[in-house]
């Protein structure tokens, strides 16, 4: 099954899909490896990578390995170097987390859209897909993340310099 994203879906976010797909070896994820930052400089800020980590309770946790400054504009904080459920309030690290576990069970990216309320902020619209990456083509062992946010006027946070659509 291909993956699609919604008609609404923010143009960088588009871009950065087509670009994960121009780099999968032919009937394989993409890795990291793959990812060549100067071919997508302008899209930096938006993403994060996150490890799979191993958990003895059979579902990984995910650590950020890296936040873009986008990223860390939206959430208020840089959860560089955390595990989700160490930075996200439960349940909501919760529900995030089972969102990120069937993205590395079924291999397949994830597009998601709500308002968010971050911790000392005002509400903030966001989309994002979680993408799988498995470094030998397979079994996924990272997640890279683009996510787009704006206040509910639709204006993108100054780090990234635009509008939303």
């Amino acid at each position: 099954m291909a993956f699609e994203l919604p008609a609404d879906c923010d143009m960088r976010i588009r871009r950065f899909a087509e670009y994960l797909a121009s780099k999968a070896p032919p009937g394989r994820l993409p890795g990291r490896q793959h990812i060549i930052p100067n071919e997508i400089a302008d899209l930096l800020p938006f993403l994060a990578l996150y490890d799979v980590v191993p958990n003895g309770s059979g579902s990984p946790r995910f650590r950020v390995r890296l936040a873009g400054t986008h990223v860390v504009e939206l959430f208020g904080h840089d959860p560089t170097g955390k595990c989700m459920d160490e930075y996200v309030p439960s349940p909501k690290a919760e529900q995030v987390c089972r969102r990120y576990h069937q993205v590395v069970q079924a291999k397949e990216p994830s597009f998601y859209a709500q308002e968010l309320c971050a911790e000392g902020r005002e509400h903030v619209r966001f989309q994002r897909v979680a993408f799988p990456l498995a470094r030998d083509g397979e079994n996924v062992d990272m997640l890279v993340l683009i996510r787009v946010g704006s206040d509910l006027r639709g204006n993108l946070f100054k780090e990234a310099g635009a509008a939303l659509h």
